[in-house]
């Protein structure tokens, strides 16, 4: 069977999320009794108090940092992608950059260290800048007849995204705090896997 780079790539797009959700929804709060799905955030099972610290900064954040950008790269090199889509990939592959970061800076879980502010920034900051980058992938693929039926859902999917995460972000003393949060950030990378699945499918 010959190899097919791009195919592998755009295969990180899926394969990386579906990883990630295993690990972040069901096998880390497995792992870390105590832990309060409801209430606790996503974070804190890198922060430096965690029993699960070192595989989920390793294994759930970094690693997923590594296959976003693999899935930026392919989507990239995609002849079928224009100049609009390419812009959108270049910002999708800085989300990965900062997903690996939130497995580097892992914080402490009380907020008032440097390393906390880093991991603010790079765990929080991710999103709007991926929303930008599918935002742009959607225009970009508005007018190629295999791929422009995603447009519509992107957008549709983006909007609900962003209405969670005002929720997250801006609701002061919000109930169910990981739920809302875990629903912010898995919208977006369902997009992603949708992208990926349709595009790996599309590729001979």
């Amino acid at each position: 069977m010959k190899f097919n780079l791009d195919k592998l790539l755009i295969a990180c797009g899926f394969i990386g999320p579906a990883i990630f959700f295993l690990m972040i929804y069901f096998l880390f709060p497995f792992l870390y009794l105590g832990y309060d799905v409801a209430n606790q955030t996503i974070s804190e099972f890198g922060g430096l108090n965690s029993p699960v610290k070192t595989i989920a900064n390793v294994f759930g954040f970094s690693l997923f940092g590594i296959f976003i950008m693999l899935f930026a790269f392919g989507l990239f090199r995609l002849k079928e992608i224009n100049l609009l889509g390419k812009a959108g990939a270049f910002f999708i592959f800085i989300t990965g950059i900062l997903m690996y970061l939130t497995g580097i800076f892992n914080g402490t879980n009380d907020g008032f260290t440097n390393l906390d502010l880093l991991h603010v920034i790079a765990a929080n900051y991710q999103f709007p800048i991926l929303a930008v980058g599918l935002v742009l992938f959607a225009f970009g693929i508005s007018s190629n007849k295999k791929l422009k039926w995603l447009t519509p859902v992107i957008l549709a999917l983006g909007l609900i995204t962003l209405s969670l995460a005002y929720v997250f972000f801006f609701t002061h003393d919000l109930q169910n705090r990981g739920i809302w949060q875990r629903a912010a950030i898995g919208l977006p990378y369902l997009i992603i896997m949708i992208i990926a699945t349709t595009i790996y499918r599309n590729m001979k």
